[in-house]
Protein backbone atom coordinates (compact mmCIF):
# COMPACT_ATOMS: atom_id res chain seq x y z
CA UNK A 1 0.00 0.00 0.00
CA UNK A 2 1.46 3.39 -0.71
CA UNK A 3 -0.22 7.20 0.11
CA UNK A 4 0.36 10.08 -1.79
CA UNK A 5 1.29 12.20 1.18
CA UNK A 6 1.80 16.29 1.09
CA UNK A 7 3.10 18.92 3.87
CA UNK A 8 1.58 21.83 2.95
CA UNK A 9 4.32 24.47 4.55
CA UNK A 10 4.52 28.36 4.33
CA UNK A 11 7.51 28.43 1.84
CA UNK A 12 7.39 24.56 0.13
CA UNK A 13 4.58 21.77 -0.22
CA UNK A 14 6.52 18.31 0.16
CA UNK A 15 5.19 14.93 -0.87
CA UNK A 16 6.28 11.48 -1.22
CA UNK A 17 4.73 7.97 -1.47
CA UNK A 18 4.73 6.08 1.71
CA UNK A 19 3.87 2.79 2.38
CA UNK A 20 1.50 1.78 5.95
CA UNK A 21 5.26 1.48 7.44
CA UNK A 22 6.10 4.93 7.21
CA UNK A 23 8.58 4.33 4.54
CA UNK A 24 9.20 6.82 1.79
CA UNK A 25 9.82 7.05 -1.61
CA UNK A 26 10.04 9.12 -4.45
CA UNK A 27 9.86 12.41 -3.08
CA UNK A 28 10.22 15.76 -3.52
CA UNK A 29 9.04 19.90 -3.03
CA UNK A 30 7.33 22.40 -4.99
CA UNK A 31 6.59 26.27 -3.57
CA UNK A 32 3.89 26.46 -1.72
CA UNK A 33 0.44 27.79 -3.59
CA UNK A 34 -0.27 30.51 -1.26
CA UNK A 35 -2.44 32.22 -3.64
CA UNK A 36 -5.37 31.23 -5.37
CA UNK A 37 -7.85 27.83 -4.23
CA UNK A 38 -7.52 26.71 -7.84
CA UNK A 39 -3.56 26.75 -7.51
CA UNK A 40 -3.80 25.02 -4.56
CA UNK A 41 -5.72 22.11 -6.20
CA UNK A 42 -3.86 22.01 -9.03
CA UNK A 43 -0.99 20.42 -6.97
CA UNK A 44 -2.70 17.99 -5.71
CA UNK A 45 -4.74 16.67 -9.10
CA UNK A 46 -1.58 17.36 -10.80
CA UNK A 47 0.57 14.96 -8.64
CA UNK A 48 -2.29 12.85 -8.56
CA UNK A 49 -2.44 12.12 -12.29
CA UNK A 50 0.98 11.62 -12.13
CA UNK A 51 1.16 8.79 -9.01
CA UNK A 52 -2.26 7.39 -9.58
CA UNK A 53 -1.30 4.09 -10.53
CA UNK A 54 0.90 4.01 -7.35
CA UNK A 55 -1.45 5.05 -4.63
CA UNK A 56 -4.38 4.32 -3.29
CA UNK A 57 -5.35 7.72 -1.09
CA UNK A 58 -4.49 10.71 -0.29
CA UNK A 59 -3.17 12.32 2.91
CA UNK A 60 -2.39 15.70 3.45
CA UNK A 61 -0.98 17.45 6.61
CA UNK A 62 -1.27 21.70 6.59
CA UNK A 63 -1.72 24.00 9.20
CA UNK A 64 -5.00 25.48 10.48
CA UNK A 65 -8.25 24.58 12.50
CA UNK A 66 -9.25 21.55 10.42
CA UNK A 67 -12.33 19.55 11.11
CA UNK A 68 -10.49 16.18 9.69
CA UNK A 69 -13.36 14.33 10.20
CA UNK A 70 -16.00 16.34 7.44
CA UNK A 71 -13.08 18.08 5.48
CA UNK A 72 -13.56 21.42 6.49
CA UNK A 73 -10.76 23.60 6.81
CA UNK A 74 -12.19 26.18 8.94
CA UNK A 75 -9.07 28.57 9.31
CA UNK A 76 -5.80 28.62 7.57
CA UNK A 77 -3.88 31.64 7.48
CA UNK A 78 -1.01 30.72 5.17
CA UNK A 79 -3.81 29.77 2.54
CA UNK A 80 -6.42 32.35 2.97
CA UNK A 81 -8.47 31.02 -0.47
CA UNK A 82 -8.66 27.64 1.25
CA UNK A 83 -10.38 28.87 4.38
CA UNK A 84 -14.09 28.28 4.91
CA UNK A 85 -13.94 25.65 2.26
CA UNK A 86 -14.27 21.95 2.66
CA UNK A 87 -11.35 19.89 0.70
CA UNK A 88 -13.02 16.82 0.54
CA UNK A 89 -15.83 18.34 -1.42
CA UNK A 90 -13.39 20.73 -3.59
CA UNK A 91 -11.19 17.12 -4.60
CA UNK A 92 -14.17 14.37 -5.12
CA UNK A 93 -15.05 14.88 -8.72
CA UNK A 94 -11.03 15.12 -9.42
CA UNK A 95 -9.87 12.45 -7.52
CA UNK A 96 -11.32 8.61 -7.25
CA UNK A 97 -9.69 7.90 -3.79
CA UNK A 98 -10.17 8.32 -0.45
CA UNK A 99 -8.37 11.36 1.09
CA UNK A 100 -7.41 12.66 4.59
CA UNK A 101 -6.43 16.24 5.82
CA UNK A 102 -5.45 16.91 9.24
CA UNK A 103 -3.64 20.01 11.08
CA UNK A 104 0.14 19.74 10.70
CA UNK A 105 0.95 19.76 14.29
CA UNK A 106 -1.73 17.14 15.46
CA UNK A 107 0.13 15.10 12.30
CA UNK A 108 3.38 15.57 13.78
CA UNK A 109 1.80 13.92 17.09
CA UNK A 110 0.43 11.32 15.47
CA UNK A 111 3.14 10.13 13.19
CA UNK A 112 5.33 10.11 16.67
CA UNK A 113 3.02 8.04 18.27
CA UNK A 114 2.94 5.70 16.05
CA UNK A 115 6.07 4.69 15.18
CA UNK A 116 8.02 7.52 16.89
CA UNK A 117 9.94 9.19 19.94
CA UNK A 118 6.22 8.57 21.76
CA UNK A 119 5.64 5.26 20.93
CA UNK A 120 3.84 3.94 24.05
CA UNK A 121 4.17 7.30 25.93
CA UNK A 122 0.73 8.35 27.41
CA UNK A 123 0.87 11.74 27.65
CA UNK A 124 2.86 14.43 25.52
CA UNK A 125 2.96 17.12 23.33
CA UNK A 126 4.53 18.22 20.17
CA UNK A 127 5.86 21.66 18.96
CA UNK A 128 6.39 21.79 15.47
CA UNK A 129 8.60 24.69 14.26
CA UNK A 130 9.05 26.12 10.78
CA UNK A 131 7.40 28.75 8.61
CA UNK A 132 4.96 28.65 11.49
CA UNK A 133 4.40 27.13 14.90
CA UNK A 134 2.94 24.08 15.05
CA UNK A 135 1.09 21.91 17.84
CA UNK A 136 -0.40 18.71 19.14
CA UNK A 137 -1.22 17.26 22.35
CA UNK A 138 -1.83 13.48 23.33
CA UNK A 139 -3.39 12.44 26.68
CA UNK A 140 -4.53 9.19 27.60
CA UNK A 141 -2.86 7.81 24.62
CA UNK A 142 -5.53 9.62 22.62
CA UNK A 143 -4.88 12.81 20.28
CA UNK A 144 -6.98 15.83 21.80
CA UNK A 145 -8.40 18.01 19.14
CA UNK A 146 -10.76 20.38 21.81
CA UNK A 147 -14.00 22.21 21.02
CA UNK A 148 -13.71 23.90 17.01
CA UNK A 149 -11.10 21.56 16.60
CA UNK A 150 -8.44 24.14 18.16
CA UNK A 151 -6.61 22.25 20.70
CA UNK A 152 -2.95 22.58 20.42
CA UNK A 153 -3.20 25.77 18.20
CA UNK A 154 -0.44 26.99 20.19
CA UNK A 155 1.00 29.62 17.70
CA UNK A 156 -1.69 32.10 18.54
CA UNK A 157 -0.34 32.43 22.12
CA UNK A 158 0.80 35.88 23.35
CA UNK A 159 3.94 36.95 23.74
CA UNK A 160 3.42 40.50 26.09
CA UNK A 161 0.42 41.19 27.70
CA UNK A 162 -2.13 43.90 26.85
CA UNK A 163 -0.87 43.51 23.00
CA UNK A 164 -3.79 41.97 21.47
CA UNK A 165 -2.03 42.04 17.33
CA UNK A 166 -1.02 39.40 15.62
CA UNK A 167 2.73 40.56 15.30
CA UNK A 168 2.55 39.92 19.68
CA UNK A 169 1.97 35.94 18.83
CA UNK A 170 4.45 33.25 19.62
CA UNK A 171 4.28 32.68 15.43
CA UNK A 172 5.00 35.75 14.32
CA UNK A 173 7.92 36.10 17.31
CA UNK A 174 9.65 32.51 17.65
CA UNK A 175 8.63 30.48 14.39
CA UNK A 176 11.19 29.69 12.17
CA UNK A 177 10.16 32.72 9.95
CA UNK A 178 10.03 35.18 13.05
CA UNK A 179 13.52 34.40 13.52
CA UNK A 180 14.72 35.06 10.49
CA UNK A 181 13.20 38.32 10.52
CA UNK A 182 14.50 39.42 12.97
CA UNK A 183 17.72 38.38 12.16
CA UNK A 184 17.30 40.64 9.10
CA UNK A 185 16.36 43.45 11.06
CA UNK A 186 19.28 43.44 13.49
CA UNK A 187 21.80 42.99 10.40
CA UNK A 188 20.01 45.83 8.69
CA UNK A 189 18.98 43.69 5.83
CA UNK A 190 15.91 42.84 3.69
CA UNK A 191 13.67 40.33 5.68
CA UNK A 192 12.59 39.73 1.23
CA UNK A 193 16.22 38.43 0.87
CA UNK A 194 15.53 35.67 3.29
CA UNK A 195 13.83 32.61 2.61
CA UNK A 196 11.19 33.34 4.57
CA UNK A 197 7.02 32.09 4.01
CA UNK A 198 5.96 34.07 0.94
CA UNK A 199 8.33 33.78 -0.69
CA UNK A 200 9.30 30.87 -2.45
CA UNK A 201 7.65 31.96 -5.61
CA UNK A 202 11.10 33.58 -6.92
CA UNK A 203 13.59 31.57 -8.57
CA UNK A 204 16.10 34.28 -6.70
CA UNK A 205 18.43 32.33 -4.03
CA UNK A 206 17.57 33.31 -0.90
CA UNK A 207 19.14 33.01 3.00
CA UNK A 208 18.44 29.68 4.42
CA UNK A 209 18.49 28.61 7.70
CA UNK A 210 21.52 26.84 6.74
CA UNK A 211 23.37 30.23 6.30
CA UNK A 212 22.15 31.76 9.52
CA UNK A 213 23.35 28.76 11.59
CA UNK A 214 26.36 29.35 9.77
CA UNK A 215 26.63 32.92 11.07
CA UNK A 216 26.06 31.69 14.85
CA UNK A 217 28.75 28.93 14.29
CA UNK A 218 30.82 31.99 12.87
CA UNK A 219 29.53 34.44 16.20
CA UNK A 220 28.46 37.07 14.38
CA UNK A 221 26.99 39.19 17.06
CA UNK A 222 23.58 40.49 15.70
CA UNK A 223 22.77 37.15 14.75
CA UNK A 224 24.13 35.41 18.10
CA UNK A 225 21.69 37.89 19.95
CA UNK A 226 18.68 37.60 18.02
CA UNK A 227 19.73 33.57 18.25
CA UNK A 228 20.18 33.37 21.82
CA UNK A 229 16.85 36.13 22.33
CA UNK A 230 14.70 33.34 20.08
CA UNK A 231 16.32 30.10 21.76
CA UNK A 232 14.53 31.84 25.42
CA UNK A 233 11.11 33.14 23.78
CA UNK A 234 11.04 28.84 22.79
CA UNK A 235 11.69 27.78 26.24
CA UNK A 236 9.18 30.23 27.59
CA UNK A 237 6.45 28.49 25.23
CA UNK A 238 8.01 24.83 26.22
CA UNK A 239 7.59 25.89 30.03
CA UNK A 240 4.33 27.00 29.81
CA UNK A 241 2.97 24.07 27.82
CA UNK A 242 4.61 21.81 30.64
CA UNK A 243 2.97 23.59 33.39
CA UNK A 244 -0.43 23.55 31.31
CA UNK A 245 -0.31 19.45 30.20
CA UNK A 246 2.17 17.91 32.89
CA UNK A 247 3.18 15.58 29.87
CA UNK A 248 6.03 12.83 30.33
CA UNK A 249 8.00 14.23 27.10
CA UNK A 250 7.69 17.84 24.75
CA UNK A 251 9.24 16.73 21.07
CA UNK A 252 10.47 19.14 18.88
CA UNK A 253 10.04 18.88 15.25
CA UNK A 254 10.61 20.70 12.26
CA UNK A 255 13.37 20.74 9.95
CA UNK A 256 15.70 22.96 12.73
CA UNK A 257 15.53 20.05 14.94
CA UNK A 258 18.12 18.25 12.82
CA UNK A 259 20.55 20.94 14.30
CA UNK A 260 22.39 19.61 17.02
CA UNK A 261 23.89 22.86 18.19
CA UNK A 262 20.26 24.04 18.07
CA UNK A 263 18.62 21.31 20.30
CA UNK A 264 22.07 21.45 23.08
CA UNK A 265 21.14 25.34 23.41
CA UNK A 266 17.38 24.78 24.01
CA UNK A 267 17.88 21.44 25.95
CA UNK A 268 20.10 23.75 28.26
CA UNK A 269 17.93 27.08 28.72
CA UNK A 270 14.95 24.71 29.05
CA UNK A 271 17.39 22.24 32.46
CA UNK A 272 18.01 26.29 33.78
CA UNK A 273 14.34 27.08 33.83
CA UNK A 274 13.12 24.12 34.95
CA UNK A 275 15.49 23.98 37.64
CA UNK A 276 14.92 27.18 39.24
CA UNK A 277 11.09 27.32 38.74
CA UNK A 278 9.56 23.69 38.79
CA UNK A 279 12.06 21.35 40.16
CA UNK A 280 8.89 20.02 42.45
CA UNK A 281 7.10 18.63 39.74
CA UNK A 282 6.82 15.35 37.65
CA UNK A 283 10.06 15.74 35.33
CA UNK A 284 9.07 16.30 31.57
CA UNK A 285 11.39 14.87 29.07
CA UNK A 286 12.46 17.15 26.56
CA UNK A 287 13.11 15.32 23.01
CA UNK A 288 13.40 15.51 19.11
CA UNK A 289 10.98 13.99 17.18
CA UNK A 290 12.11 11.21 15.16
CA UNK A 291 10.89 11.75 11.66
CA UNK A 292 11.92 15.49 12.77
CA UNK A 293 11.42 17.49 9.01
CA UNK A 294 8.69 14.68 7.97
CA UNK A 295 6.84 14.32 10.72
CA UNK A 296 4.17 16.08 9.10
CA UNK A 297 4.44 13.10 5.94
CA UNK A 298 4.20 10.40 8.23
CA UNK A 299 1.60 11.55 10.77
CA UNK A 300 -0.88 12.58 7.59
CA UNK A 301 -0.44 8.66 5.96
CA UNK A 302 -1.41 7.07 9.71
CA UNK A 303 -4.48 9.60 9.80
CA UNK A 304 -5.13 7.98 6.39
CA UNK A 305 -5.19 4.86 8.29
CA UNK A 306 -7.00 5.44 11.11
CA UNK A 307 -9.67 6.80 8.71
CA UNK A 308 -9.88 4.59 5.84
CA UNK A 309 -7.83 1.68 7.01
CA UNK A 310 -5.03 -0.34 5.72
CA UNK A 311 -6.36 -0.35 1.97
Amino acid sequence: MNLLTFDFGGTFVKYCLMNDQAEISEHGQLPAPLKTKEDFLNLITGLYEQYRDKTVGIAISMPGVIDSESGEIILVALYPEMSGRNIYTLLKDRIPVPISVENDGKAAILAETWKGALAGVSDAACILLGSGIGGGIVMGGRLQKGSGFAAGEISDLLVEPGRYEKENTICYDASMSGFLKAVARAKNMDPACFEISGNASSEEKRISGMDVFRWIEEEDSPTVAEYRRWIKRLVWLIYNLKLTVSPEKIVIGGGVSRNERFIRDLKEEYQEAVTKLAGYLPETVLDTCRFQADANLVGAAYNWILMHGEH
